[in-house]
C-alpha cells in the first residue's frame, strides 16, 4: 500500500496542524517539504497536486487534496487509529465542531494570518509591509480572540466546546495563534497578555499534542529567534463518511428529541441564506423561516444573539440544538434528515472530502471577492456606510480569480456541476448563491464580468434547473432589489462612487 504523502511547508500554519495530527495519531506518512520562501509551490509538479499552490495537501495512493480542514476531516474518518474526540461521530457535536472551522477562515485567519504578513512575513513572499492592513488585521484578531474565550472556552473548559479532549478545531486554531510567536514580545504580549483562557488553552493543546506539538513548531521558534536578532531595523512597523446503522440511529434519536419545527434563521439577501432555504424547500424539510432583517439591525437584538452570538444570518434551531455557519449547517442538515439524496453531500469518504475542499475554498476566496465587491459598489449605503470604488475594484480581481480557477479545476470538459458530477451538491447550491448576488450590479458590470466565463454562466444556468422552482422563488427578493437598482444606477465605471446617488430601499428589502 502506498504511503500517505503530507506536502508541508512548517511555516505555515495550517500544515502544522496536519503534521501534529497525524504524528499524534501514529498515522504513517512521507512528509514532502514544500519550501513557499523559494517559490516551491508554484512549480507545475505541485500545481499537479493542488492547483490552488497552496500547503498543506496529501496525496493518498491515487487520491489529492487540499485545504486544511478538508484534509483533517479526511485523515479522521479514513485512518481507524483516529480517536472520536478529534471529529466526533456523534452528529450535533460534529456540526458546532464544522461550524468553528467555518468561522475560523473569515475571522481568526484572516485576522492572525494578515497581521504577521502585513508586519513581518511580506517580503520574504515578495510582498511589501503594510501597516495600515496590520492594524485593521490586529482589530479583526482582537474580536476573533474575545469570541473564542466567551463563546466556545465558557467556564473552565480545557477545549472549546467544554471537551476533556482536543478537537481539529482545537488543534487548527490554536496553529494559528501560535503563527503570534514571531511577533516582537511587547507586540505578543499586548494582544495576548489579557486573553487569560487563550493561553490556557494554548497550552491545554500543547500538553495533549507533546512531544510532537513542539518538534513541529521548532521551524517556528528558529525564525523567532532570527527575526528578534533583526528587529532593530525593523522597530517602527507593527510586527467522511458515518456508518450508515449510526446515522439511521442518530436519526431516530435526533427525531425522538426534536420537541417543535426546524426554526431558520435568514434574510434572504444574504446569499448563504438561501442556499439553506433552498435547500430545506429542495428536500421537503418542514421548518419555520423566521425573517432577520439586517437593514434594520434585528440581528443585534439580544433574542438572536442567544441564537447566533456572532450576530449573522444563517443560523438555525433544531428543537434545543442552535447551529450557525451556513456550510456546517448544510452539512447538519443532510446529515440529520432522512430522504435527502446521496449526492448533496455523498457518504463516499473521498467524494465528501473533495465537497469540503471546495467549500473551505470558497470563504476566503469566492465569497471574498463577490461579497465584497457588491457591498462597496451598491449595498453599503443600506447599512449605513460609504461606498468604496478602491476596496471595489480589489474585491473584483479576487472574484475574477475564482471564477477562472472555479472553470479550471471544478468544471472540466462538459461538466454539469463540479467536480464533474450529474447531480448538484451543497458546494454547488452554496456557491452559485453567491455568484448570484452579482445581479445587483449594473448590467454592463455583470456582463463584463461573468460573460468571459461561460463555464460559469452554464453552470449557473444547471442548477437554477435543478432546483426550481425553488430557486427562482427564493432570488425574488434579489430581483426585486435589483429593479429598485435599475432604476437609479451604479455603474462601476466612470463617475466616482462617492458621487453616486444613495438608492433608498424599501425597509422590506
Amino acid at each position: 500500500m502506498v504511503k500517505l504523502k503530507v506536502y508541508a511547508d512548517r511555516v505555515s500554519q495550517p500544515s502544522r496542524a496536519i503534521l501534529i495530527f497525524c504524528k499524534v495519531n501514529g498515522i504513517d506518512f512521507e512528509e514532502v517539504r514544500v519550501d513557499l520562501s523559494k517559490g516551491h509551490h508554484r512549480n507545475p509538479q505541485f500545481q499537479e497536486i493542488n492547483p490552488m499552490r497552496q500547503v498543506p495537501a496529501i496525496v493518498d495512493g491515487r487520491f489529492k487534496l487540499f485545504e486544511s480542514h478538508a484534509i483533517l476531516k479526511y485523515l479522521s474518518c479514513t485512518f481507524p487509529e483516529v480517536s472520536d474526540s478529534w471529529y466526533p461521530a456523534d452528529l450535533s457535536i460534529r456540526a458546532k465542531v464544522d461550524a468553528i472551522l467555518d468561522w475560523h477562515h473569515s475571522n481568526l485567519r484572516l485576522g492572525a494570518a494578515s497581521l504577521i504578513v502585513n508586519s513581518i512575513t511580506g517580503p520574504a513572499l515578495g510582498l511589501p509591509l503594510n501597516s495600515k492592513a496590520a492594524k485593521e488585521a490586529e482589530k479583526i484578531l482582537g474580536s476573533s480572540l474575545a469570541k473564542i474565550e466567551t463563546i466556545w472556552l465558557k467556564g473552565n473548559a480545557k477545549f472549546l466546546l467544554g471537551s476533556s479532549q482536543p478537537s481539529i478545531a482545537d488543534l487548527s486554531l490554536v496553529c494559528e495563534i501560535m503563527q503570534l510567536e514571531i511577533l516582537d514580545e511587547k507586540d505578543h504580549e499586548r494582544i495576548l497578555g489579557h486573553h487569560g483562557k487563550i493561553l490556557e488553552w494554548v497550552g491545554n493543546v500543547k500538553a495533549a499534542t507533546s512531544p510532537h506539538f513542539e518538534e513541529v513548531h521548532a521551524v517556528l521558534y528558529r525564525l523567532k529567534a532570527k527575526l528578534q536578532r533583526q528587529r532593530a531595523s525593523m522597530s517602527d512597523k507593527i510586527m467522511t463518511s458515518f456508518a450508515e446503522a449510526n446515522r439511521r440511529e442518530r436519526e431516530r434519536e435526533r427525531e425522538r428529541e426534536r420537541v417543535m419545527k426546524l426554526k431558520v434563521y435568514t434574510d434572504r439577501m444574504s446569499q448563504p441564506s438561501r442556499a439553506i432555504i433552498i435547500f430545506c424547500k429542495m428536500n421537503r424539510i418542514d421548518f419555520e423561516e423566521v425573517r432577520t432583517d439586517l437593514a434594520k439591525a434585528q440581528q443585534r437584538s439580544p433574542e438572536f444573539q442567544e441564537i447566533n452570538p456572532m450576530r449573522q444570518v444563517p443560523a438555525i434551531v433544531d428543537g434545543r440544538f442552535k447551529l450557525f455557519e451556513s456550510h456546517a449547517i448544510l452539512r447538519y442538515l443532510v446529515c440529520t434528515f432522512p430522504g435527502v439524496p446521496d449526492h448533496w453531500y455523498p457518504a463516499d469518504v473521498s467524494n465528501r472530502a473533495r465537497i469540503e475542499a471546495i467549500l473551505d475554498w470558497h470563504h476566503s476566496n469566492l465569497r471574498r471577492g463577490s461579497a465584497s465587491l457588491v457591498f462597496n459598489s451598491v449595498l453599503a449605503p443600506i447599512f449605513g456606510l460609504p461606498l468604496n470604488l478602491e476596496a471595489a475594484k480589489e474585491a473584483e480581481k479576487i472574484l475574477d480569480s475564482s471564477l477562472s480557477k472555479i472553470e479550471s479545476i471544478w468544471l472540466k470538459g462538459n461538466s454539469k456541476f463540479l467536480l464533474g458530477n450529474f447531480q448538484p451538491s451543497i458546494a454547488d447550491l452554496s456557491l452559485v448563491c453567491e455568484i448570484m448576488q452579482l445581479e445587483l450590479l449594473d448590467k454592463k458590470d455583470r456582463e463584463r464580468i461573468l460573460n468571459p466565463h461561460k463555464k460559469i454562466l452554464q453552470w449557473i444556468e444547471n442548477v437554477k434547473s435543478a432546483t426550481n422552482p425553488h430557486f427562482e422563488e427564493v432570488h425574488a427578493v434579489l430581483y426585486k432589489v435589483k429593479a429598485k437598482l435599475q432604476s437609479n444606477p451604479l455603474s462601476m465605471s466612470g463617475e466616482s462612487i462617492k458621487s453616486r446617488p444613495k438608492v433608498k430601499l424599501s425597509p422590506k428589502l
